[in-house]
C-alpha cells in the first residue's frame, strides 16, 4: 500500500512537471519564439508523461454479453409491416414540388406525409423495442418510489452533479452572454437563411432548401419555432439563439459520451472544455448551421458506444434515430453514419465477437440501427435521389472540379492539407474571420499543451494496452477532421473550424485525459496530506483558471473587434435609415447604394424590420426618383462614381460622414431635402 502511494506521488510529480513543460512549450509556439526550445520542452513533457504511465495496469477483459437473439412475435411483425407501409407513404407524399426557388423545385413537407413519416418512426420503434421491465415490475418500482416519497422527499447531489452544474453555468455564460451584440453583424449567409425562415413563416415547408448552394432544414425550423414562441423579430438574434442553444446542449451530450467511454472525471472535464473553449463557442454563436454537427456527433456516439458496450437493442434503435436526425443539420454530419458503422465493425472484428453468446443478435441489432436511420432519412433521401445535383453540390465543389479545377496532384494537395490541419490547433489555424481571428491557433496555449499530452496518452494506451476505446477515439477524431482536409479544390479553406466541428466532442476528451490523469494521481498519492492538498489544489486552479480567462479574452474582446473590422456594419446603416424614416421621411425613399464586397442590402432590409425592402442597387441610377419628398442615400466612402451621379442629379444634396464605432467602417449619407412648394 505504501509502495502504491509512493508510485502515485511520483506519478503526480511527473505528470505535473510534464504539464508545465508542455504549457511552456506551447506558449513559445503561440508567441512564435524559439521553435527548437518549444519542441524540446514538448519532448521532455512527453517523456515524463510516459514515465508516469509506465506502471498503469493492463485493462481487464470486458464482460461477456448475454443478450440473446429474440424472435419477433406476430404483433411485432405486423407493426414492422405497418412501419414499412408508412415509410413508403412518407417517401411518396413529402414531395410536393409546387414551390420553386431560383428555378429549382423545393419539395415540401405535407401534412399527410409528415403524419406518415412520424408514424413510420413510432411503429418501427414499437416493433423492435425490448422493454427492460414487464408491467408488474414497473408497477412495483413505481409503488416503491411513492413509498419513499411519503417518508420524506430527499434530494442529494454528489460531487459529479455539483461539478456538472458548475460547468453548465459556465456554458450558459459563454454561449449566451452579450449574444445580441457578439458577433455583431450578419453576413450574406445569414440573409439567405432568414429568407428561408421567412418562407416557413409564410407557410412553405421545404424538405431541403436550395438557396445558396443548398442547405439542410433543421436550423430553419428551429429558428421559426423560436420566433413564434418568443415573439422575436425575423433577424440575426433569432438565428443566434437557436445555434447557441444547440452548442450549449453539446456540453451535457459530451459529458455523457466521455463518461460512457471513460469515467465521470473525464466526462466533467470534457464538458468543461466544450463549455469554455472558443472553438465550439465561436461556431455556435455565429448563427449558422455549424453547431448541429458537434451535438449530433456527441449524442450519436454516446448511444453507439452504449449499444456496443451493453449490447442492448434499444440503444441501437436510439442511435439510429439520433444519427438520422443529425443528417438534417449540417453537411459534415453525413459522415456520421459511416463512422458509426466503422465503430461497429471495428468493435466486432477486434474482439467484440468473443463477448457475444449469439453473433446473430449483433447482426440484427446493427441492421435495426441502419433501418431506423433509413426511416428517419426518408424525406431527404427522396429529394437526394430526385435532385442529386442540388443535394451534393456544396460537398462536391470542395473535393472535385465542379466549381473550380483542382490545381495540382490530388495526393500532394491532400498531404499539404493534412499537414496544415495538424498544425491548426497549436500553430496556425483557420483563416476565415467569421469564426476565428485569421490564422490564430484553434486552441489557447494551455489547451494546446493538453492536446499534445492527450494524444500521447491515447497512443501509449493503444500501443501498450491494446485499448479498443482509444482506437475508436483516435479513429473518430481523424474521421471528423477529414471534411476539412478534403477541401482539395479550395485548399485555402483548410483548416476549417466549421467543417471539422464534428471532432469537437472527441477533441474535448483528448484535452480532458491529461488533466484527469493529474487529478487521479493527486487523489491517490497526495490528497491525504495537508501539503499535498494545497499543492494539488494550486495545480488544478493554475490549470483551469487560465483556460477560462484566455478564452474569455479571446472571444469577447479580441475576436469581437476582429469580427467587426472584417464584417460590414448593416446594423448601423439600418439604424441611421430608420431614424431618418421615422423623423423626416419614410422607408420608401431611403436607399442604399451598394458597392462590391460591401454590405448586403438584404441584411439592411432585415435590420430595418422589412424583409421586402429592396431599395438597394450597385448602380445609383436605378434608385433615382423625381418624387418631391425628402430622399436619403447611404454610400460606401470609396464610391466616387455613384456619389458624383447623386451630386449632379441633386445639387442641393447634403453629404455627411457617419462615424462607426468600429475603426474603418464609417460610411457616407446623402440627404436630399424636398423642394419647397409655392
Amino acid at each position: 500500500m505504501r509502495s502504491h502511494s509512493i508510485d502515485s506521488k511520483l506519478s503526480f510529480i511527473f505528470i505535473g512537471t510534464a504539464l508545465l513543460a508542455s504549457i511552456a512549450g506551447q506558449w513559445l509556439l503561440s508567441e512564435q519564439e524559439n521553435l527548437v526550445a518549444a519542441l524540446t520542452l514538448y519532448g521532455i513533457s512527453i517523456g515524463l508523461l510516459l514515465l508516469a504511465l509506465a506502471r498503469e495496469p493492463i485493462e481487464a477483459a470486458p464482460p461477456r454479453h448475454t443478450n440473446s437473439l429474440k424472435s419477433a412475435g406476430q404483433a411485432r411483425w405486423l407493426l414492422a409491416l405497418a412501419s414499412a407501409i408508412c415509410t413508403v407513404l412518407a417517401f411518396t407524399l413529402n414531395a410536393d414540388a409546387t414551390f420553386v426557388v431560383e428555378g429549382v423545385p423545393e419539395y415540401q413537407f405535407t401534412l399527410i406525409g409528415l403524419l406518415a413519416w412520424f408514424a413510420s418512426i413510432v411503429l418501427f420503434l414499437a416493433a423492435f423495442w425490448q422493454p427492460e421491465k414487464n408491467a408488474a415490475e414497473w408497477r412495483d418500482a413505481l409503488l416503491a418510489r411513492l413509498s419513499q416519497w411519503r417518508k420524506g422527499f430527499t434530494f442529494r447531489v454528489g460531487w459529479t452533479g455539483v461539478a456538472l452544474i458548475g460547468v453548465l453555468a459556465l456554458g450558459i455564460f459563454f454561449y449566451f452572454y452579450h449574444l445580441d451584440m457578439i458577433p455583431a453583424e450578419m453576413t450574406s449567409d445569414h440573409a439567405e437563411k432568414l429568407l428561408d425562415v421567412n418562407d416557413i413563416l409564410h407557410e412553405y415547408y421545404p424538405v431541403f432548401f436550395v438557396r445558396n448552394t443548398g442547405r439542410e432544414p433543421l436550423q430553419f425550423y428551429l429558428t421559426t419555432a423560436i420566433i413564434q414562441l418568443t415573439g422575436l423579430p425575423l433577424g440575426h438574434l433569432a438565428l443566434k439563439i437557436g445555434t447557441a442553444l444547440t452548442g450549449f446542449l453539446t456540453i451535457p451530450a459530451t459529458f455523457l459520451l466521455a463518461r460512457e467511454m471513460f469515467d465521470e472525471t473525464i466526462g466533467i472535464l470534457a464538458a468543461f472544455f466544450v463549455a469554455v473553449s472558443h472553438w465550439p463557442i465561436a461556431i455556435a454563436r455565429m448563427g449558422l448551421r455549424f453547431p448541429f454537427t458537434p451535438l449530433s456527433v456527441a449524442l450519436s456516439f454516446y448511444f453507439v458506444w452504449r449499444a456496443l458496450k451493453y449490447q442492448k437493442r434499444n440503444d441501437y434503435l436510439i442511435a439510429g434515430l439520433v444519427i438520422g436526425w443529425g443528417l438534417y443539420g449540417y453537411i459534415p454530419s453525413r459522415s456520421i453514419p459511416l463512422v458509426a458503422m466503422a465503430w461497429c465493425g471495428a468493435w466486432f472484428v477486434l474482439g467484440g465477437w468473443k463477448q457475444l453468446d449469439h453473433w446473430g443478435s449483433f447482426v440484427v441489432n446493427t441492421s435495426l440501427l441502419a433501418g431506423m436511420l433509413f426511416i428517419v432519412f426518408v424525406p431527404l433521401l427522396r429529394y437526394s435521389l430526385d435532385f442529386p445535383g442540388e443535394f451534393w453540390y456544396r460537398a462536391l465543389t470542395r473535393v472535385s472540379n465542379i466549381e473550380k479545377p483542382v490545381g495540382g496532384d490530388l495526393l500532394s494537395i491532400l498531404g499539404r492539407n493534412l499537414a496544415n490541419l495538424a498544425l491548426a490547433f497549436n500553430w496556425r489555424g483557420d483563416e476565415v474571420w467569421t469564426v476565428n481571428i485569421s490564422y490564430q491557433p484553434i486552441l489557447d496555449w494551455v489547451s494546446g499543451a493538453l492536446l499534445v499530452l492527450g494524444v500521447a496518452i491515447v497512443v501509449y494506451r493503444l500501443v501498450r494496452l491494446r485499448s479498443l476505446v482509444c482506437l475508436l477515439l483516435l479513429g473518430a477524431v481523424s474521421a471528423f477532421l477529414l471534411p476539412s482536409a478534403l477541401s482539395l479544390a479550395f485548399p485555402r479553406e483548410n483548416p476549417s473550424m466549421v467543417r471539422m466541428g464534428g471532432a469537437i466532442p472527441f477533441m474535448a476528451i483528448l484535452l480532458a485525459l491529461p488533466a484527469a490523469l493529474l487529478w487521479t494521481r493527486f487523489r491517490q498519492g497526495l490528497a491525504n496530506s495537508r501539503g499535498g492538498r494545497v499543492l494539488g489544489t494550486l495545480m488544478i486552479i493554475g490549470l483551469f483558471v487560465p483556460i477560462v480567462l484566455l478564452n474569455y479574452r479571446w472571444y469577447f474582446f479580441d475576436f469581437d473587434l476582429s469580427y467587426r473590422r472584417s464584417s460590414e456594419n448593416s446594423t448601423e446603416i439600418a439604424a441611421v435609415m430608420r431614424e431618418v424614416a421615422d423623423s423626416i421621411g419614410d422607408l420608401q425613399h431611403v436607399y442604399n447604394v451598394s458597392y462590391p464586397y460591401w454590405v448586403d442590402g438584404r441584411a439592411i432590409a432585415i435590420n430595418l424590420g422589412d424583409i421586402e425592402w429592396h431599395n438597394f442597387s450597385l448602380d445609383v441610377r436605378d434608385l433615382l426618383t423625381d418624387d418631391n419628398v425628402n430622399l436619403f442615400y447611404t454610400l460606401n466612402p470609396n464610391d466616387e462614381q455613384n456619389l458624383g451621379i447623386l451630386e449632379r442629379r441633386y445639387p442641393t444634396g447634403q453629404i455627411k460622414i457617419i462615424r462607426s464605432r468600429t475603426p474603418g467602417q464609417s460610411f457616407l449619407s446623402f440627404f436630399v431635402p424636398a423642394r419647397p412648394t409655392r
